[in-house]
């Protein structure tokens, strides 16, 4: 076999997609329609994967490079967080839809799955287990950000 052998590929892009929160309760099948579901996104560094007020429609998994969430405020940007490879953003625009409340800059060239909210929504199943851990998400999030830590 090839190393650019889409059944190892498909078999990486599982395996890494089981080290993140939001998927942590789905089968291996679930896994498989999420990463045929998902489509990647490269930025490079000093460009946004979204700015603040942008449209929002999809989730986003971090895959690989180095970036950061912002929010503006009335001295200029403020960096909410630093993400690891595994992590997700933009969770909230599946859940209400709303614009982007931060933005996310890549300090480095990065790569990220983006995973539409209309594509989440013609798998019921799925969408539900990861509904659950996003609420648990913003939850932990909400806890951290009462007691006064950074999330």
């Amino acid at each position: 076999m090839k190393n650019s052998d889409p059944k190892l590929l498909d078999d990486a892009l599982v395996m890494a997609l089981t080290r993140v929160s939001l998927f942590a309760s789905l089968t291996r099948l679930q896994l498989i329609w999420l990463v045929h579901s998902m489509t990647r996104v490269s930025v490079k560094a000093d460009n946004l994967f979204f700015d603040e007020g942008d449209p929002a429609d999809c989730l986003y998994v971090f895959v690989a490079g180095e970036a950061v969430v912002e929010k503006k405020s009335s001295t200029g940007w403020t960096t909410l967080a630093t993400l690891q490879p595994s992590e997700t953003f933009g969770e909230m625009a599946i859940v209400d839809g709303l614009p982007r409340s931060a933005r996310i800059r890549a300090l480095k060239d990065c790569i990220a799955l983006s995973l539409k909210s209309s594509r989440l929504s013609s798998s019921p199943e799925i969408a539900v287990e990861i509904y659950r851990n996003i609420a648990a998400l913003q939850s932990k999030r909400l806890r951290k950000m009462n007691q006064g830590e950074t999330v």
